[in-house]
């Protein structure tokens, strides 16, 4: 397996610091896409109702905010935890995505995921789920 964050070798603090400033990256981006499909209490997602603000032209929405860029050596981890999360097991709450399901994915598709990809997974869900809580 390769080391993705270069422990023991000479820079590893420049691989670490990179693939640190990837992580918040997409954890920005991810926060941003996950407010926006967080639920009003109408049911519609709260980027809808912004969206149709925009095309109204008797109402002034909020001004528009910058989108957080998607880190590209990240979209794979994005894309997973999209399939992912499409397949999560809801009960009375929105639960985690077990690992069992991970390693059910992993096995279905034939992908190996890194250490660092599984937490950048679990980061991503814990992120979810807190946003999942907060619009509860």
């Amino acid at each position: 397996m390769p080391d993705l964050a270069g422990k023991g070798h000479h820079g590893a603090g420049k691989r670490v610091e990179f693939f640190e400033t990837l992580t918040a990256s997409l954890l920005r981006y991810a926060g941003h896409q996950f407010e926006r499909g967080a639920r009003a209490a109408d049911g519609h997602a709260k980027g809808e109702h912004i969206d149709a603000a925009r095309r109204h032209p008797l109402y002034r929405a909020p001004p528009e905010e910058a989108v957080p860029p998607m880190p590209f050596e990240l979209a794979h981890v994005w894309e997973w935890f999209a399939q992912l999360n499409r397949k999560r097991q809801n009960g009375m709450a929105v639960n985690p995505i077990a690992s069992t399901e991970i390693l059910a994915w992993q096995a279905r598709h034939a992908i190996a995921i890194e250490p660092f990809e599984h937490q950048l997974l679990d980061q991503l869900d814990a992120l979810f789920l807190s946003h999942q809580h907060a619009a509860g």
